[in-house]
């Protein structure tokens, strides 16, 4: 390297550019990777709070075992106590959080007519605290999870590279705060 760089023949401008386009390559590089972090983040918060929803919608069925110190979603009909909860909206919460429209089997963010990202295969799961269980510390919480896949086209490589694609898993337990 110090034989290049002492060198005054005059043959130092293609070594500039191809610093030059090698700063720039690595800078788009690093801007890509932020874009996909940051899409990520607000997809993954978005259907963490519409998870939350969905456990703070179930907090009138859950039973208060204020007693026992464990809940779960119970209703008592004809001298019986039966599992009553629900996996709620998510999917709509989700269109009207991050404007997304349907398409096909996908739900899409569009940004000045170009596609930004994709969600699909979103399932949620309730898994509801069992009822009057013998060591009520050891027992498993009310929890509602959500699984989603997200795919992003880069922006990065002229359509050539592969999407991004990750399935991001979020849960919210219910605890009773009083």
């Amino acid at each position: 390297m110090k034989l290049v760089w002492n060198n005054r023949s005059g043959n130092g401008f293609p070594l500039v550019v191809a610093i030059i386009l090698s700063t720039l390559i690595v800078s788009c590089a690093i801007y890509e990777y932020m874009r996909l972090t940051i899409i990520a983040s607000g997809v993954r918060n978005a259907v963490q709070s519409s998870v939350i929803a969905v456990a703070t919608e179930n907090y009138s069925n859950v039973y208060t075992g204020l007693r026992q110190s464990y809940s779960g979603g119970f209703a008592r009909t004809r001298n019986q106590w039966n599992k009553q909860v629900t996996t709620g909206d998510v999917s709509s919460r989700l269109q009207e959080e991050l404007g997304l429209t349907k398409q096909g089997s996908y739900y899409v963010k569009t940004t000045a007519g170009q596609e930004e990202y994709r969600l699909s295969g979103l399932s949620v799961t309730v898994l509801n605290a069992p009822f009057a269980p013998d060591s009520p510390g050891t027992t498993r919480q009310f929890t509602a999870q959500a699984i989603i896949h997200l795919e992003v086209p880069l922006s990065f490589g002229w359509n050539h590279l592969p999407p991004m694609q990750a399935n991001l898993k979020v849960k919210a337990v219910y605890r009773q705060r009083f």
